[in-house]
């Protein structure tokens, strides 16, 4: 906080990563569409949506360790499936957004 004369100045910013829907994607070239695709990490085969978050979780720890924050939001599909695995592990069903996607939170522990 840094005061001038009688007013103090409050300030905060928050960082954030944003997911993008790339609507022509399927016209783009394949070395293209690999830059824009999802990681291919993970074979569900061999790890399982559990081990996923746990990376996940490490990972926002220590960039909350530089950035700060409170909470993570997960957007994904609407499918029965995706819907209990998120909300079986604590996280809350905040809106849906024009593309189809459910939107979800947790608070960081």
């Amino acid at each position: 906080m840094q005061e001038t004369g009688k007013l103090k100045v409050v300030a905060f910013f928050s960082l954030a990563l944003k997911t993008i829907k790339v609507p022509v994607i399927n016209t783009m070239s394949k070395t293209l569409q690999k830059r824009f695709g999802r990681s291919t990490d993970y074979d569900k085969s061999v790890i399982d949506g559990d081990k996923i978050l746990q990376d996940c979780y490490d990972l926002i720890g220590s960039a909350r360790d530089i950035l700060g924050g409170r909470l993570i939001l997960i957007e994904c599909k609407d499918t029965i499936k995706v819907r209990k695995f998120y909300e079986d592990r604590g996280y809350i069903n905040i809106s849906e957004n024009g593309d189809d996607l459910k939107q979800y939170v947790t608070f960081i522990k």
